[in-house]
């Protein structure tokens, strides 16, 4: 699962602790056993061992190692009798791929305040985002801090009101606000979404305030920005990161700048609890940064299991997994630096094959299935949004994503929430399954983390194509603590660590389970005669684009 707009890690936990309440209090339960017997334990199992092999060295996109990983997937995918999608008959799907970054000794940050300039250190002070069209940036200006840096006041919330940022710098906390529910959250606390918000407003720029030690702050982001697509003219593409410069503040510079408006952060950030704090700040901030890039690729891996109706084998569904991982990253903490990413996302490539692998001792569905590996997910789901906006098939053709991804296969499955699913009839097939599974629906476990716009199905869903992920509900626990404690500690501890190995205790009937109930959502939307329906709200996260049902 894709870290960049996240609630993981130390970065955030700082913050959101401040702003959320205690877990809920445990709920033990039995595990059912319900199956359909059709998927094997052990299919999981062997995919994940060579996934997360220290051979592939993590699985960063555009390396050696992901590479790897997507022609293993392509040869599991000619094995099963599965028609390639790519290019002369190649499961091979080239995504091409621009990446940036900033030259520290190349870039300054001056800060005048009180009568006094300062020069700030890169990964000290601050570091940056890198403008993916520009070979430098001058940039000069005020600042103003806007709370979140959400602009939302058709949902009753806006941070840009009573505030003037016009020519100035835009100074927001990562994250967004709890008021707005999850799925609203993690939309308007997307970088790209506030850097839209800001320029709408006249802003010079952004400056995002991560109030964590420097060099940690900048090794964390690292591991996921810089990457973007490119279109057929060439311009990079990203659904979460930022367009143009935007500055980074670690620990020491979000002290300064708001001890020069006399305030205290972590105050300031608590207030923010109650709803929007925005005030000026009597500082000008003097930016001079010059920005590296090279071009590159990885590949998506697709294969079609074709249908057995006349008429709807030409629609599909498409089963997605992510393929990479964050790669082979030396760590201020030393030890390990491999990011094995067993379970983000070895194990869901890994039911996404197994699934394929039942689909050739099964009935054909009506609908043609793709299965669908991608690539830089980690980046940004950039593999699944290439593939969504330049799809190897009719874009009207595709009616709907089931992704799997970063599903814990420790715990037992007593509960699951369907991300995205209530957005569309996808709910119905949803129930459906859980009901014969013997599995409860769940509301959100995890709130504050804004799951809904952080993985693959996303990316499908704001381009028109109805989209489910599932995930351990608030029961789905250890048995000493409920599901939200569980998944919390995991991801506290594990998520984005070279911890997420095979070893961690993975159990591999639980990854079967979560297979054959993500197999019965396929079966029944590839088997009925409808097309999955919008119903409810869905307008804000959605792209308006033509040729689109």
């Amino acid at each position: 699962m894709q870290r960049s707009i996240v609630a993981s890690g130390w970065v955030v936990r700082s913050l959101i602790a401040l702003v959320i309440a205690g877990p809920l209090a445990a709920q033990p339960a039995r595990q059912p056993r319900v199956s359909t017997g059709t998927i094997q334990p052990e299919w999981i199992a062997a995919h994940v061992r060579f996934l997360a092999d220290p051979l592939l060295e993590g699985r960063e996109t555009a390396t050696r190692g992901g590479e790897l990983a997507a022609k293993y997937v392509a040869s599991q995918f000619e094995t099963l009798g599965l028609k390639p999608l790519g290019r002369d008959g190649s499961f091979l799907l080239p995504v091409p791929l621009r990446v940036s970054a900033g030259v520290p000794s190349r870039t300054s940050l001056t800060v005048t305040a009180g009568g006094r300039t300062e020069s700030w250190r890169w990964g000290r002070e601050f570091f940056l985002h890198a403008d993916k069209r520009a070979r430098d940036a001058a940039m000069k200006g005020g600042v103003v801090f806007v709370g979140w840096g959400v602009s939302a006041p058709e949902h009753g919330y806006d941070d840009y009101r009573g505030v003037d940022v016009r020519g100035k710098w835009a100074l927001m906390f990562f994250g967004g606000p709890a008021a707005l529910g999850p799925d609203h959250r993690g939309y308007f606390a997307s970088l790209a979404v506030k850097e839209s918000a800001a320029r709408s407003h006249g802003a010079l720029g952004v400056i995002t305030a991560l109030p964590g030690p420097g060099p940690l702050v900048e090794e964390k982001f690292d591991q996921l920005e810089g990457f973007g697509w490119l279109d057929e003219a060439g311009e990079p593409q990203s659904i979460f990161f930022e367009r143009y410069t935007a500055i980074r503040l670690a620990d020491s510079g979000v002290a300064k700048l708001f001890g020069v408006a006399g305030r205290d952060w972590t105050e300031v950030l608590r207030q923010l609890g109650s709803g929007p704090q925005s005030f000026p700040i009597d500082a000008s901030l003097e930016l001079v940064a010059a920005f590296e890039h090279r071009t590159t690729s990885a590949s998506n891996v697709a294969g079609v299991w074709e249908g057995s109706d006349p008429r709807l084998k030409h629609e599909y569904l498409v089963y997605s997994a992510h393929l990479d991982h964050v790669g082979n990253r030396p760590s201020m903490a030393g030890g390990d630096s491999i990011h094995y990413g067993a379970i983000d996302n070895a194990g869901g490539t890994a039911a996404m094959l197994a699934i394929a692998r039942a689909h050739t001792i099964r009935p054909r569905p009506k609908r043609s299935v793709i299965f669908l590996a991608v690539t830089g997910e980690e980046k940004g789901i950039l593999g699944s949004d290439y593939f969504a906006a330049r799809p190897p098939v009719p874009a009207s053709s595709l009616v709907a994503n089931v992704n799997l991804d970063n599903f814990v296969m420790i715990n037992p499955i007593r509960d699951l929430v369907g991300y995205g699913a209530g957005y569309s009839t996808i709910a119905e097939q949803v129930s459906s399954a859980l009901t014969r599974m013997a599995i409860q629906p769940s509301e959100d476990p995890l709130p504050w983390m804004t799951i809904f716009t952080r993985s693959d199905h996303y990316a499908f869903m704001r381009r028109g194509i109805p989209g489910v992920m599932l995930f351990p509900g608030k029961r789905s626990g250890d048995g000493t603590r409920d599901g939200s404690a569980a998944q919390r500690a995991w991801f506290d501890t594990i998520h984005h660590t070279p911890r997420d190995r095979v070893d961690q205790g993975i159990d591999w009937q639980v990854g079967a389970r979560y297979a054959e109930v993500n197999m019965l959502i396929g079966d029944g939307l590839a088997n009925d005669p409808r097309r999955p329906r919008w119903r409810g709200e869905n307008h804000f996260f959605r792209l308006k684009e033509p040729g689109r049902p």
